[in-house]
Order: structure tokens, then sequence, then C-alpha cells
């Protein structure tokens, strides 16, 4: 699976999830090994952007309620 470009990119926290989801896919669903990959790096590509939003967004509530 390493083979993909598209993983090579990604995070490790990142990747992780995405092989996970793939495996789950295949499992799951009846498609190819390559359209669960594709499908699991945009899922786990979307799941990362939250998880950033997320925490960018509670560290600056943070850094905002702090007195100055």
């Amino acid at each position: 699976m390493m083979a993909l470009p598209e993983l090579k990119y990604l995070s490790p926290t990142t990747r992780e999830k995405a092989m996970a989801i793939a495996q789950e896919l295949l499992k799951t669903s009846n498609i190819s090994p390559k359209e669960a990959i594709s499908k699991a790096i945009l899922i786990a590509k979307n799941w990362a952007v939250k998880n950033i939003n997320r925490s960018v967004w509670k560290k600056l509530k943070s850094i905002e309620q702090e007195p100055i």
C-alpha cells in the first residue's frame, strides 16, 4: 500500500488513520484496494483538517481567556 505516492505526503498520524480506514473499507465494501485507499486518504485528510482546526481554535480560546 505504501507504493501509492499520496500516502508518503501524509503525516504519520493521518497515514495511520488512512490505512485503518482503508482496511475497514476493504472488509465492509466490495471495492478494489486502490479505490479503498483513495477514499480512505480523502476521509483521513478531512479528519486531519478538522482536528487541526479544532486544536487551533482551542488554543486561540485559551489565549483569549488569559489575563493580560
